[in-house]
């Protein structure tokens, strides 16, 4: 809106009752609906008024309609300058944090978020997101190796902010404890307080030059490198509520942009990189066609990052372009700090939890240790 000029007084109250109305009911608003609205405007006044609205951009004028309907340029409008608020009343706040800890005490953060995409969608009545953080800005912390037989190791890495990753690696013959701890104490040194991306750019520069531990296994961990610091896939992310946005008239009417949309939330890929594009402050929103993807060109889609530790998610809701803007806002804001804090709280809840190795039963204590409940093997186990 900085480089739009300011609406006139009158403009922005018929504008924003426009809005209200067309959102309500989905139709095309006419002179009349909001001369009848309270506003002590003539029919005529108003009418005039919404021709220079169209003219200006932020009405347009369907078909053979007599009615109008706001523009994306409208929408950013009123967004930005006239939106008032409808924050959540304490009765829905208390639902929603008491389905919510349910969940955090049930299951990982997995659970958590698929919950959190049900509520936003079923608030809502659109779909519901979620992203589960992106770890590559976590801080390794630690790697620990435990034998599982002759040629078998399991390493168990944990990053600073919770998340601790489990994965079987295949080896020739078996390793000498010596050299197992060596090359243990050897990745430490020299990994730790580096971030997972970083990791990931240059293992290999790191590791493989050494006169300590075992040279095959640091060639094998760095060959493996991929497998053992990539944190993300296909759980990460969490739609909830496609029925209902599907069932919107704006998408329901359009088979072509209902085929196009249904591909986008099927390949998932696409969808999980446009929300790791949104981690920015307070609440993101862009309407129509200020979506960089041309699939989401008639839709609005409302996030806020979340934090977990020293990393970062994301929620939101997509919808079409015609969302109830100031109720939408407020709920995505509380979502996005309730899950803050419920995480917070499982956090504090699971410190230095005793960890079994599920294969041989050994026990060893990791701070907020298995708290993401995932198992990744590499392509060679058994």
């Amino acid at each position: 809106v900085d480089l739009m000029q300011r609406l006139s007084e009158r403009e922005e109250v018929i504008l924003n009752t426009l809005i209200g109305s067309y959102v309500a009911t989905g139709e095309p608003v006419g002179s009349r609906t909001i001369s009848k609205s309270g506003l002590g405007l003539s029919s005529a006044t108003v009418r005039k008024s919404m021709a220079d609205l169209e003219e200006e951009g932020s009405l347009s004028h369907p078909h053979i309609s007599a009615g109008r309907v706001p523009t994306d340029r409208g929408y950013r409008y009123y967004v930005d300058l006239l939106m008032s608020q409808d924050e959540l009343v304490e009765n829905e706040r208390r639902r929603i944090r008491d389905s919510m800890a349910a969940r955090v005490r049930e299951g990982n953060i997995e659970s958590l978020l698929e919950q959190v995409s049900r509520v936003i969608a079923d608030i809502s009545k659109n779909l519901g997101v979620a992203l589960t953080p992106s770890f590559e800005r976590g801080i390794f912390q630690h790697l620990e190796m435990v034998h599982l037989s002759e040629s078998k190791l399991l390493l168990v890495l944990t990053i600073k902010s919770g998340l601790v990753k489990t994965m079987v690696m295949e080896v020739d013959a078996r390793v000498d404890a010596d050299d197992l701890e060596a090359t243990r104490r050897l990745i430490n040194e020299r990994l730790s307080g580096l971030t997972i991306g970083d990791i990931l750019t240059n293992v290999s520069e790191r590791l493989e030059i050494s006169s300590e531990g075992s040279p095959k296994l640091l060639r094998l961990i760095c060959d493996s490198a991929d497998s053992l610091f990539e944190f993300s896939s296909e759980e990460d992310l969490h739609l909830v509520g496609t029925g209902n946005f599907f069932l919107q008239p704006e998408f329901s009417e359009n088979r072509d942009q209902l085929a196009r949309l249904y591909q986008l939330f099927e390949e998932r890929s696409q969808m999980t990189a446009i929300l790791n594009d949104r981690m920015g402050e307070g609440i993101a929103i862009t309407i129509g066609g200020e979506n960089e993807s041309p699939e989401l060109s008639g839709c609005s889609l409302l996030t806020s990052k979340y934090r977990m530790g020293n990393v970062t998610g994301v929620i939101g809701l997509m919808g079409p372009t015609r969302l109830a803007y100031a109720k939408m806002v407020p709920l995505i804001s509380y979502m996005a700090s309730l899950t803050e804090n419920l995480l917070e709280e499982k956090f504090e809840g699971i410190d230095k939890r005793k960890w079994f190795c599920p294969w041989c039963g050994v026990a060893q204590y990791y701070d907020k240790s298995d708290f993401m409940g995932r198992t990744l093997q590499t392509k060679n186990d058994k």
